[in-house]
């Protein structure tokens, strides 16, 4: 058990990013727009969703590292605002909580394109 943890570990800090990415992207430019809807019309989360998401889902079309890491670091950003708007309605619950999860994953995919641009020196 202790190995699987670990390897689990290793995968999620040091391996690529590009899968995590594309997730992350794909749900801020197709899912968010509309899940927002569940709390009013957030025209500003719907129009960032979109604009960083599709920014994400180029710069990983593009495998450029420093667009990547602007990317994720927008995403990361956006999911946190998601986040906090859910939890002041009081409606982080059930599905919902999935949220935290793309919060997750997007830190993670910033610690790991921004170490991959110190490893590269770019």
């Amino acid at each position: 058990m202790k190995a699987v943890l670990r390897n689990l570990r290793d995968i999620l800090l040091y391996s690529d990013s590009y899968l995590f990415e594309l997730f992350v992207g794909a749900l801020h430019f197709f899912i968010l727009p509309l899940a927002i809807l569940e709390i009013g019309s957030l025209y500003h989360v719907q129009c960032a969703g979109i604009l960083i998401g599709g920014f994400q889902l180029y710069a990983v079309g593009t495998k450029n590292l420093k667009c990547r890491v602007w990317a994720c670091q927008g995403a990361a950003l956006l999911a946190l605002y998601t986040v906090v708007h859910y939890l002041e309605v009081g409606m982080m619950n059930g599905s919902r909580l999935g949220w935290t999860l793309v919060l997750v994953m997007t830190f993670l995919n910033l610690y790991r394109t921004f170490k991959e641009k110190l490893i590269r020196g770019k």
